[in-house]
């Protein structure tokens, strides 16, 4: 028999005050697509960007959504926006207690859309062109998904699969229309103009290494093992549950128990992994865009408030 250990108040308490700082980060996300509204501020990088990618791109002779700066700026609101849903789960875990299980899933996720975020934005320096090539590696990694699923789940000769192998097809001929020299053979390998799309644990590793060279302290090393700890806690793995378990004797049954414990520390842990990857890729894209740091600030004074150390 397994059952809860009872949260002590000081427990439920701290796990509310986390729960608000995940709200606030989601909130912040939505503050800022609509104050801005993804338009490059005069100056900044993204500026640079849309100047040298204008959209719709004239290289482009059938553009079919967005093309140019706009679907860079697209691509990360996307994953944004992902992550911003995903701290508002987290929120109603934390609210709720529910601690111990479903949180991992959700960070875990948090973090994967944070660094492809930056993946796509890059770092200081590089060129449009190469931020353009991520961007397409990403949308033709996302139509052959979406082809690949449509095709096993409703078969090859339904309207949605034949709609998504259009789509898939029609993005291939104009990745190699709008870049020359790209190849299908690179593209079969993910890799277009020099760039290649990491994987999930790669891009997790690149997103440190970036804050790790701007001061912070986790190495690729450990975000490998971050990341490894997150997908053992997601996917069917024995140990971590072992691990949080404690066998007792039960005496008004006669039988042993098994607590499920948890410590605060180690759940506020996890809260900063997910803080710390949602607060890094909104300030990156605030820079990127060149606006100002009005909601992005107040977004540090309520962690600050909360985790006193988180930025030191």
């Amino acid at each position: 028999m397994t059952y809860w250990q009872t949260p002590s108040p000081a427990f439920s308490a701290r796990m509310a005050e986390l729960s608000a700082l995940f709200s606030a980060c989601r909130d912040a996300f939505h503050e800022t697509a609509d104050t801005y509204h993804w338009t490059p501020a005069p100056g900044s990088p993204a500026a640079s960007d849309a100047a040298a990618l204008p959209s719709p791109d004239p290289a482009i002779s059938d553009p079919q959504g967005e093309t140019g700066h706009r679907l860079i700026a697209e691509v990360v609101q996307i994953f944004l926006l992902s992550a911003s849903g995903q701290m508002g789960g987290l929120a109603s875990l934390f609210k709720d207690g529910e601690v111990l299980f479903s949180p991992p899933l959700l960070i875990r996720a948090v973090i994967e859309n944070c660094a492809h975020a930056g993946w796509v934005l890059g770092e200081d320096g590089e060129s449009a062109e190469d931020r353009l090539a991520r961007v397409y590696l990403e949308e033709l990694k996302s139509a052959e998904e979406a082809k690949k699923n449509a095709g096993r789940l409703r078969g090859k000769v339904d309207p949605t699969y034949l709609r998504t192998e259009a789509t898939y097809k029609m993005l291939k001929t104009q990745i190699l229309t709008r870049f020359s020299g790209a190849t299908k053979a690179d593209l079969g390998l993910w890799r277009l103009n020099g760039q290649e799309l990491p994987g999930l644990e790669a891009a997790v590793k690149w997103m440190y290494s970036l804050t790790e060279a701007a001061g912070g302290t986790i190495d690729q090393d450990v975000a490998s093992g971050i990341y490894g700890l997150l997908s053992n806690l997601t996917h069917p793995t024995l140990y971590p549950v072992r691990e949080q378990r404690q066998w007792v004797h039960d005496a008004a049954t006669g039988h042993a128990v098994a607590q499920l414990r948890v410590e605060v520390n180690s759940v506020e842990n996890d809260a900063r992994a997910a803080l710390a990857a949602f607060y890094n890729a909104l300030n990156y894209t605030t820079s990127y865009f060149g606006w100002p740091t009005t909601v992005l600030t107040a977004l540090e004074k309520k962690i600050e408030a909360t985790i006193p150390d988180f930025f030191r």
